[in-house]
Order: C-alpha cells, then structure tokens, then sequence
C-alpha cells in the first residue's frame, strides 16, 4: 500500500497541487498580517496560527512522502533534511499555537521564517514545471520578470510598507526599478518607506539581480532529482552556461558566491560607519547597501545616496561600494572561471609540495572571460582619468587628492549599470556628461546582475570595425575565431538599443516639454541600461512619462532581444536552419 503511494505520479501531483495552494495561501496571510495596520490584529492572528499549523502538518507528510520516494544517498541526504526543517517548523507553529513553550525557541519569529522558506520551496518546484509548457524559454524569463514586479508592486503597496500610502504607478515604478535592477525612484527611498517596506524592496532587488528562475531552479533540486533537457538548455542560455549538463551546479556556485560577497560587503560597509555619526540602523545599512551594490541596483537608504554628508568623504565606504559593484557586474562565469583556476592552481602547488608529480588539465581562462575583464579594465581607466581630469576644478574641488582619485575611479564604476552618486550630477561640464552616457550604454558583462548593451557587445563590434578597416573577412581574437552569430547579434542588440533609447525618449519629449532634451536623454539611457544615474528630473515625470520608463527599464533587464526572440518564436515556427541555398549577391554599402 505504501509503495503504491509513493510510485503512483498522480497522487504525488495532487498532494503537490495542495502544498502549493497552502504555500500561496501561508505567504498571504503573512503579507496582509504584517503589511495592513489591522485594527483585530488579534483576532487575525488566531487564524494564522491555525493556518500556519495545518501547513506544518503538510509540510512534515510531504517531506516524508519526498524522502521515500528518493532512492539516492545524496538525494535522501537533502530530503532528510527537509523533513527536519519541516518537523522543527511543526513544533515552533503549534507551540505558538497553544501559546507554551516546550523548546525554548523563538516560536513566532521561527514560524515566520520557515513557512515563507517552504512555501518558496512549493512555489519553486511548481515554476520549475513551467518548462514543460511549450513555452519559449525567452517568454518564460521575460513572464518571471513580469509576474516578480506585480507580486512586488502589490506589496509595496500594502499600508505597512510605506509611511503616507504611495499610489499604484509609483509602486509600480519603484518594484520594476528594484526588479530590473536600475535605482531610478519617483518617491525618497528613505522617507518614504517603512523598514517594512525598504525591506521588500532589497529581497525583490535580490530576486531580480540573480533572477527569480535561479533561486527556484535551485530550490526545486529539494522536490526533483531529475530535471528535463528544455529546463536545463532555458536556465543554462539565462546564466550563460555552455554546458548545459554543468547548469545546476553552475547555479549553486552563483547562489553561493552571491552571498559570501555580499556578507563581506556588508562586513566591511558596517566596518568603514561603525564610527559614522548621523546614521541609524547601521547593520540594515550595511546589508542594504550590498545587496544593493553588488546586484547593480543602486538603491540607498538615503535621501542623496552617499553624496549625503555622513559618508561623502568616506572614501573606504566608496571603494568597498565600487568592488561590489564591479564584482556584480563582471559576470559569474568570470568568477566562477577564476573561482576553478586559483583552486586548480592551490592544489596544484599542495601536489607539488607533498612530492606527487602528476599531469592534469589545468583551467584557463576562456577567451569570453578574458575579452570581459580586458574590456572592463580599459573602461574603468578610461572614465576615471576622463573624469579626474574634466572634474578637478568642478565637482572635485571639495576632495583632496586621494578623494579625487577614489571619488573619480567610483564615478568610473558606477555608471555601468550601479547607479550610485557620490557627486551632484546637475553640476557635471558637458564632457563628463557624454562620458557617463557612453559608460552608461556600455553597461555591464553578460551573465551579471548588471544591464546595457554589454561589454562583449562592444568589444566585438569594435574588433569587427577594425577588421573592416583591414579588408579582413574572419573575426580572430586571441587566436580563435569569433562566430558570425556572435557579430550578428551584437550588431543586432546595438541596433536595438539605439531604437529603444530614440523612440523613449522622443516620447518624453512629447509629454515633457519644460525639461531639456539632455535631462531626458540621460534619463532614457539610465533606464534602459539599468543604471539608476538621474539628474534629478525623475520625481516630476508625468504619468506617462513614468510609464514610458517603466517599460524602458523592463525591456532593459530582460534584453530587448531576447523579448522579440521570445514574442516572435512563441507565435510562429521556429526555423533551425535554412533547408535550401540561394545564389548569393552584393548590396552596395558606403
């Protein structure tokens, strides 16, 4: 009897489609009970005890239900622990439900955590069975985008997360700025919004720096041991993953090195303000901050980011924000490449220590990896001596020497895609105002938290500039040759941006006649690339010039390509390959 139940898929597709409901329902009751100033607060409170109690009931069973249906070590292992979680969460809700306290343990504080943490457990295994549809993985990663920005939206909008009520647009545009990771804000992040609601915003910056589908993907290893060959190819083309076999370890390692530098930003952020007077909330600040940094958000929690007194001479606090940013915004396969070389190199030397002499592959750097990091280093030291140089008598003036230099490398940094500021952008000459822009477009790499046309991008579409100078018909980099795929979708995202950027902001033009035309270009490029930089224009847009951003921004984070790629292959057939050849013939160019 017990084997029928665990082999039979479609009992297990019923109990999942219970736990699923219950998940939805649990993290409701949580939002309402937290984010309305209910006057029976009380009385609610009664009811989302029972609640939270019937599923710990579910979660313990299901658990148990999971572990025996594994046959895997490694897989039980995982699932063993799922139902100690789920066990110790049963415990905590029905002590809290009796109001005694058998182990003495945090009862309502454990309840909270671990319901929301299994309930995202549910809801990730069900989105994960999403690539199974017959959607285009392209309309799945633009649909997560979308469904993350009205599920925040709806809860910025809730009495608690805020502290005079915001309306629908500019919850709207603050979500789909956090989401999209660009910092632009209609409304003062500092003043405007509770601890609750600064708090909503930081988990959904998270959720869209790394992407909604890398958090469940990864989570859903705890229901499925198997994954199909679509969901690997969808996860694998959205991390920029070769090896589509290597997707879901490649994912832990990204979830993994996301946190550890993100806790060491925030060590040392709270290290370099420990001593900072006029801050509150020093810890928060800290993890905001580096969540914020290293997602390329460029969302603060004060009302003039770090150019506030407090911390615009901190210039430790600027450099600790600058790795962030650039750490973030080089991409995880360069991270993870290095992670694989300095681990290859240690064992190598632990190896030639002990006496073992062996011959092994040792890791390189791609030539992907290595056209990034090339490209980034001569953008980051070509905006800063650009900017030391054309701001030393301007907005530099108030820095000593050594501020100049680091406020000049964070304002190299910062345009591609972060959005800091740690100087008034209304007051920089013409020059250094083309430069950001240009910085801005640029962006950040592929497979980064940050936006833009990329850095790869641009990197190829030079090279190829250059080999049409020369007459040369093959694109050879490094000694290998870059594909003409590769060449003809860097053109093809260039062209797209430029289409993009143009049609925003002759519709901004239109609605916003007082306001010059480089106010609004600046403000377009910012959005479209995600950045967040603004000259100060952003809260006396009109409403549809906010909603004009609102759709810049979104087509900035999901790539504008990869919408079309998506919208176009979803309705009509995908062709792999031209099955006849046509006589070739030459259209006169230049």
């Amino acid at each position: 009897m017990i084997h029928y139940w665990i082999e039979d898929k479609k009992i297990f597709s019923r109990i999942s489609s219970v736990f699923f409901l219950l998940s939805i329902l649990v993290i409701l009751v949580q939002t309402v009970g937290y984010g309305l100033k209910l006057s029976f607060i009380e009385e609610y409170f009664v009811t989302f005890k029972i609640i939270n109690f019937v599923f710990g009931v579910f979660s313990v069973f299901i658990s148990i239900f999971l572990y025996l249906k594994e046959k895997e070590f490694v897989q039980r292992l995982v699932k063993g622990t799922f139902i100690a979680i789920s066990v110790f969460y049963l415990i905590a809700a029905f002590q809290w439900l009796v109001d005694q306290n058998f182990l003495p343990i945090d009862s309502r504080g454990n309840v909270i955590f671990f319901s929301i943490f299994i309930a995202f457990l549910s809801i990730s295994q069900r989105i994960n069975s999403v690539s199974n549809s017959g959607l285009h993985s392209a309309v799945i990663f633009v649909l997560s985008f979308i469904i993350l920005i009205l599920c925040g939206t709806f809860f910025l909008m809730l009495p608690a997360a805020t502290t005079s009520g915001i309306s629908v647009l500019d919850a709207l545009f603050t979500i789909t700025s956090g989401v999209t990771v660009t910092g632009l804000s209609v409304v003062d992040t500092n003043t405007a919004f509770t601890l609750f609601g600064k708090t909503i915003i930081i988990i959904f910056i998270q959720l869209g720096g790394l992407g909604i589908l890398t958090f469940t993907n990864l989570l859903s290893l705890l229901f499925k041991s198997d994954n199909s060959f679509q969901n690997r190819l969808m996860v694998s083309e959205m991390i920029k993953e070769l090896n589509s076999k290597d997707t879901f370890s490649t994912l832990l390692k990204i979830v993994s090195l996301t946190l550890i530098v993100e806790m060491l930003g925030a060590i040392l952020i709270y290290i370099s303000i420990y001593n900072t007077q006029g801050l509150d909330n020093k810890l928060f600040f800290a993890t905001f901050h580096a969540i914020s940094a290293f997602c390329n958000a460029g969302f603060s929690t004060l009302t003039n980011g770090l150019y506030e007194l407090p911390v615009r001479y901190n210039y430790s606090l600027h450099l600790i924000i600058s790795w962030l940013l650039i750490t973030g915004g080089i991409s995880y396969s360069v991270m993870i490449n290095h992670n694989n070389i300095i681990t290859n190199r240690i064992k190598a030397l632990v190896r030639w220590l002990s006496g073992v002499r062996k011959n092994e592959c040792v890791s390189r750097m791609s030539n992907n990896n290595a056209l990034v990091i090339k490209t980034t280093g001569i953008l980051l030291l070509f905006g800063t001596i650009m900017f030391f140089i054309n701001e030393y008598d301007n907005v530099l003036k108030e820095h000593s020497l050594w501020g100049k230099i680091v406020v000049s490398f964070f304002n190299s940094a910062t345009p591609r895609t972060a959005g800091f500021n740690n100087v008034a952008m209304a007051d920089l000459t013409m020059p250094t105002f083309m430069i950001i822009l240009f910085l801005m477009w640029v962006g950040a790499s592929p497979g980064s938290t940050g936006g833009g046309i990329k850095t790869t991008t641009f990197a190829v579409v030079v090279l190829n500039l250059f080999n049409q100078i020369k007459g040369r018909t093959r694109l050879v980099y490094n000694w290998r040759e870059i594909q003409l795929d590769s060449i003809n979708q860097a053109n093809a995202v260039i062209i797209l941006s430029f289409f993009a950027i143009g049609t925003s902001t002759l519709l901004l033009t239109y609605f916003e006649k007082d306001i010059t035309f480089r106010n609004l270009l600046f403000e377009v490029v910012s959005a479209y690339s995600t950045v967040g930089l603004s000259i100060g224009i952003t809260a006396s847009l009109s409403s549809a010039s906010k909603i004009v951003l609102i759709v810049t921004m979104f087509l900035g984070r999901v790539s504008f390509l990869t919408f079309l790629i998506g919208l176009y292959r979803q309705f009509f057939k995908e062709h792999k390959r031209e099955l006849a050849n046509y006589p070739s013939d030459n259209i006169f160019i230049n």
